[in-house]
């Protein structure tokens, strides 16, 4: 059966859908531009933000562990962050939909500026990559998810961003050809079945 989660680690995470790690943070809230409703929240609280990273392999596994081991010391600190991730997330959202106001891209501009400094750029494999060189702090999700995001906005990708249409949803996803839904057989099935029955009742 269709459904928008997944489960992770015990964790009840969205599906990853979007099609860039980028835009995964922002799905982590379901009801875009709807009243605001605890039952759309996925981030229950800080561990989900690493294992999340993780499970998109923009974060080690070790790292997570380490991370969700620090949380349990460290609840307000851990607290804080996930605080600034759920705010910070709105203002990624209405950047990446290009509907951002200056104050909230000037957020995600700071947030980004300060990710990168905390990185420096390391051999790897494929030639250099840019990491964390320290033993991971509790920001270090958030650094992760913002800067793929950036990614997403500084090249031509960002022209691709949809956000789903159907109620309740507002995902975003890198769209192509006639794609509209997060989801044909969950959110293209409810507006069908949505659009039959007021047709129905007219």
């Amino acid at each position: 059966m269709a459904t928008w989660w997944t489960t992770v680690d015990g964790r009840v995470l969205p599906k990853p859908l979007a099609g860039h790690p980028g835009l995964e943070l922002c799905n982590t809230w379901a009801g875009w531009g709807e009243a605001h409703d605890d039952r759309h929240e996925y981030l229950r609280d800080y561990t989900y933000l690493p294992v999340l990273a993780a499970s998109l392999g923009i974060m080690s596994d070790e790292r997570s562990n380490a991370l969700q081991r620090k949380a349990a010391r460290h609840p307000d600190e851990a607290h804080g962050v996930l605080e600034e991730t759920r705010s910070l997330r709105t203002d990624l959202y209405a950047a990446l939909t290009g509907r951002a106001t200056g104050a909230a891209f000037g957020r995600v501009a700071d947030a980004a500026a300060s990710g990168r400094s905390r990185q420096v750029l390391v051999r790897s494999d494929e030639g250099a990559s840019w990491a964390h060189p320290t033993r991971p702090t509790l920001g270090e999700p958030l650094d992760l998810f913002v800067l793929a995001a950036t990614e997403v906005l500084t090249s031509d990708r960002v022209a691709a961003v949809r956000a789903c249409p159907g109620a309740g949803c507002g995902w975003l996803f890198l769209g192509s050809g006639k794609r509209r839904w997060c989801q044909m057989a969950v959110c293209g099935n409810r507006a069908k079945q949505a659009s039959y029955a007021a047709r129905s009742r007219e």
